[in-house]
């Protein structure tokens, strides 16, 4: 774990310098200044939760298909791969695209952590003792348990709007729950960084599932006709359009 935290270093390292800048330049409360740096991170990051939930909306929209394509070589394991591949690329899909975005991210939201759990002196010889926000003392875990209910209710909403597979949603609803269970002896800091994270994602995942549907749904009554086609007539549009473009 302590190779990690070397590796996550520069990254923290960046972080804290935004949380000395906030700190000294726009508000002196630690507690607002955790908000605005999760913040700032989210809107660094959006380019990226957009790229991952147009993926996702992609591979939902083709379950049908896929499904259509296991049944048909339920029996060839290895034609079933080949298919599988060749309708990816036929369909301009990247089953991956969705996994990379979140795989990004982690790295810095691990510093993140890192930064308000641990803070170096980087931090600590400017903030000093003045760790009070509202009814919390940020380096101290919440006596009401309030921001662990928040924590846990944003949570369940946040997944609720992020799940598009309904086999998924069932495992995901799990998570806030446990998370709860871990994090009430979290510090309050930590903890105020993952409400802000989660009310950011409930606003964010609502804009983005709207330009996603309305990016997906471009074509109107064509765009309905096109989902009911099965495997085989999907397979030879793609081809058709393919051939198109080489022969331009």
């Amino acid at each position: 774990m302590e190779r990690i935290y070397q590796l996550l270093s520069p990254i923290q390292n960046v972080l804290e310098i935004v949380v000395v800048f906030l700190y000294q330049n726009v508000i002196a409360s630690y507690g607002i200044v955790i908000i605005l740096l999760t913040i700032i991170v989210r809107l660094i990051l959006t380019p990226l939760t957009i790229t991952q939930t147009r993926s996702m909306a992609r591979m939902q929209k083709i379950q049908p298909q896929l499904k259509e394509l296991q049944k048909k070589y339920k029996d060839d394991k290895q034609k079933l791969q080949q298919e599988t591949m060749a309708f990816y690329k036929e369909n301009n899909v990247n089953p991956m695209a969705g996994c990379l975005p979140l795989i990004l991210q982690m790295p810095v939201f691990f510093a993140l952590f890192q930064t308000l759990r641990n803070p170096t002196e980087k931090v600590t010889s400017v903030v000093g003792d003045n760790l009070s926000f509202l009814w919390l003392k940020l380096d101290k875990p919440d006596p009401y348990y309030i921001l662990v209910i928040l924590m846990v209710a944003t949570m369940f909403l946040s997944t609720k709007l992020s799940t598009t597979d309904p086999k998924q949603s069932k495992i995901m609803y799990i998570l806030p729950v446990v998370f709860g269970f871990i994090s009430f002896r979290f510090e309050a800091g930590i903890l105020l960084y993952w409400v802000t994270t989660n009310v950011w994602s409930i606003g964010q995942q609502w804009v983005v599932n709207k330009i996603v549907k309305r990016d997906t749904g471009k074509g109107g009554k064509k765009e309905d006709e096109k989902e009911d086609l099965n495997l085989d007539e999907i397979t030879a549009i793609a081809r058709k359009k393919k051939k198109r473009r080489k022969n331009k």
